[in-house]
């Protein structure tokens, strides 16, 4: 599970280095935004799995859930922000898509640093 943790990390940080180079941008930003639902899909999950096993604490559970609830709508408005980008030929808009990323991603964030040490027990 440490391995699948890391394997995340990396991919996000790659998909990250490529938006800031602008190669492929809105692709590339689907991307992302893609994979960091899948993880946060994924780190959810698990948290719901270590809860059942008696292996994560409810105080930490409900943390990971209202840490993921602003997840969510930093997420669901990165995916709006980057809409309107697109439909306006890339012309507006780009630095409110990459403030509704930078805020998805620092939730995501902080909810592995929450899950990481419960990963490391196992």
């Amino acid at each position: 599970m440490r391995a699948k943790f890391a394997s995340v990390l990396l991919l996000v940080g790659v998909l990250v280095a490529a938006c800031a180079y602008n190669i492929g941008y809105v692709n590339t930003t689907y991307d992302l935004l893609a994979v960091s639902k899948a993880s946060y899909e994924t780190t959810i999950q698990t948290v719901i799995d270590l809860h059942k096993q008696g292996r994560i604490s409810d105080e930490d559970k409900a943390k990971v859930f209202e840490i993921g609830k602003q997840f969510a709508i930093a997420h669901n408005a990165a995916v709006e922000a980057l809409a309107k980008y697109e439909e306006s030929g890339m012309m507006i808009g780009q630095e409110q898509l990459e403030k509704q990323i930078t805020a998805a991603a620092e939730a995501l964030s902080s909810l592995l640093q929450i899950v990481k040490p419960y990963l490391q027990e196992g």
